[in-house]
């Protein structure tokens, strides 16, 4: 029991001393109900379906075939001072999810589908360096093996692959494509290290994307690697569970949104992001034997340098909180979340100098069933 309460502890004080907690420039970590419900922290805790998109070492226990099903609905809404609105509306999203574990084996896969990152503004062309509609979004396709090691201990591995589509335009130009990801990879485990207390880790290789048009312009970045550690307890007889994550994304691989042609550069905007590190704290109550009560809270600081920032990215400080429920309903698992993101109104200097303010209510809702 010291032990977990040391854990807990150091968490903690990772929670309230962390300087670089940011939502993560493109990241959008809301995949399903579940985790969205208690602000995406089920990284240790995941123990039905959804840990195919968190943890699919969490899958380790879990016998039998089971699917998910998920969808999202978002509004945004961003602005600046003198530059107006941003309609930053995100187009709503889905999420797949499947896994099997023989009965009485050891060895299982999973296969799972979501929108972790993606970015949809539109400024008008109201600035003077011509930013005006940005549209990213990355498709993931993940394939999972997975392997209980023993009663405590479980261990995952697999490979992504993004479905990329890329639009930008601008006053002076445009460029529009869509392609596939190189693979990228990733490994997990979850440990229940003591009785009542889970650690979970997740580790998500940066992979490269490049996409090109009909006629050879070529857009290009890398994905962050990302690193997720979370820790749960279970108390009051297995009633509650409290769970901490800490993510860190390495962003600072993404310095400019650039499209060329054979070396020559058509559109270029700085981005200047640095990595980060997301901390989300979350609740499950197991109220009733077939109903659960989740509640969360996200402290989120935004990737751009707020000397360089970037409209087109659109990412600043702010906070999170979280809020669902689920249950048993006709032999299948009904979860709804809702989540409100607020980014109060914050003064930026440099090229795009103004003071902006943003804030994202997302609405989700998962059904998953066990066959």
């Amino acid at each position: 029991m010291k032990l977990g309460l040391k854990v807990l502890g150091v968490c903690a004080c990772v929670l309230m001393n962390m300087q670089s907690v940011s939502a993560a420039a493109l990241a959008h970590d809301d995949l399903t109900a579940v985790g969205a419900g208690a602000a995406n922290a089920i990284v240790a805790g995941a123990d039905d379906i959804s840990a195919a998109l968190y943890n699919p070492a969490g899958l380790a226990w879990q016998e039998g075939v089971q699917a998910l099903v998920g969808s999202q609905s978002n509004s945004r809404g961003i602005s600046g001072g003198a530059a107006g609105s941003g309609d930053g509306n995100m187009r709503d999203l889905g999420a797949f999810a499947i896994s099997w574990l023989p009965e009485g084996g050891s060895w299982g896969v999973s296969g799972s589908i979501a929108t972790p990152y993606i970015a949809q503004t539109n400024w008008n062309n109201q600035f003077t360096q011509a930013i005006g509609r940005t549209d990213i979004q990355f498709q993931r396709y993940s394939l999972d093996t997975f392997y209980r090691v023993n009663n405590t201990l479980g261990i995952a591995a697999g490979l992504d692959i993004y479905d990329t589509g890329i639009s930008l335009a601008s006053n002076a130009s445009s460029f529009a494509a869509s392609g596939w990801s190189n693979v990228g990879g990733h490994i997990a485990t979850r440990w229940q290290f003591m009785p009542f207390w889970m650690l979970g880790v997740t580790y998500r290789q940066g992979t490269d994307v490049s996409v090109s048009n009909g006629v050879g312009d070529t857009f290009a970045m890398t994905l962050p690697d990302e690193l997720s550690i979370a820790v749960a307890h279970d108390l009051l007889d297995d009633e509650i569970r409290i769970e901490l994550a800490v993510k860190r994304s390495t962003w600072s691989s993404l310095q400019d949104l650039t499209v060329e042609n054979n070396g020559i550069i058509l559109q270029s905007l700085p981005t200047n992001l640095k990595d980060t590190t997301d901390t989300s704290l979350g609740l499950t109550w197991f109220w009733r034997e077939r109903t659960q009560l989740r509640f969360g809270y996200s402290y989120l600081q935004g990737a751009n340098d707020l000397a360089a920032y970037q409209p087109a990215i659109a990412d600043l400080t702010g906070h999170k909180f979280t809020a669902g429920f689920g249950g048993k309903t006709s032999g299948m698992h009904l979860d709804v979340s809702a989540s409100y993101a607020i980014y109060p109104k914050t003064t930026v200097t440099g090229v795009n100098a103004d003071s902006y303010k943003d804030s994202l209510l997302t609405w989700m809702f998962t059904l998953s069933k066990k066959f």
